[in-house]
C-alpha cells in the first residue's frame, strides 16, 4: 500500500540511512518492505499499513491505527525489519546523531554537533530547510516532514 492510500492520520515512523540508497537497493528494499507490511500484523490482526523510500534515503512506514493498533511486538518487527535491510546492505537507519539538511538541491547529512557548528558559523540558519523525521502521522509528514530550521524542533534545541 502506498502512503497515499493511507489516511491522515495513520501513525508514521521515518528511518533515515546514513547514505544514499542506490536504485537497486531500492528496488530490493522496496520488494521486501512490500512483502513485511501485506504481513504485518498485531496480535493476529493484520495492519493497514504501507510504506515509502522518501529522498534516496529515508524510509516511511505507516499504519493505519484505527483500523488495528501497532502493539509493541508489532512495532519490535518492524524496527527488526529495518535493522535486517541495514544489515543486509550495510547502512545504518538508527544513528539519530545524524541531521539531514538541504543545501540547494542536494541533501547533506552531518553528526549533530558539526550541525551545531555550522549553526553557530552561521551557515545553517533559520531558513536552512531540515528533515524533521519525528512527525507522528501522514497529514504532519505532508505537512512538516521538511520544513526551515527555524520553525523546527531543531531550533527549539539551539535555543
Amino acid at each position: 500500500m502506498n502512503l497515499s492510500d493511507l489516511p491522515k492520520h495513520a501513525r508514521v515512523w521515518i528511518y533515515q540511512a546514513d547514505r544514499v540508497l542506490s536504485n537497486a537497493e531500492q528496488e530490493e528494499i522496496s520488494v521486501f518492505l512490500n512483502r513485511f507490511v501485506t504481513d504485518w500484523a498485531a496480535h493476529g490482526q493484520a495492519l493497514a499499513a504501507g510504506f515509502a523510500i522518501e529522498k534516496d534515503r529515508f524510509i516511511v512506514l505507516a499504519v493505519d491505527e484505527n483500523q488495528a493498533a501497532a502493539s509493541g511486538c508489532s512495532i519490535d518487527s518492524s524496527v527488526a525489519a529495518i535493522k535486517e535491510i541495514g544489515n543486509k546492505f550495510g547502512i545504518d537507519f538508527f544513528n539519530r546523531q545524524l541531521v539531514a539538511y538541504l543545501e540547494g538541491d542536494e541533501i547533506l547529512v552531518r553528526q549533530l554537533h558539526d550541525f551545531w557548528a555550522l549553526r553557530k558559523a552561521g551557515v545553517i540558519n533559520d531558513e536552512t530547510v531540515v528533515f524533521n523525521n519525528l512527525v507522528k502521522n501522514i497529514d504532519e509528514f505532508n505537512t512538516s516532514w521538511i520544513l526551515p530550521f527555524g520553525k523546527s524542533w531543531h531550533a527549539e534545541m539551539f535555543r
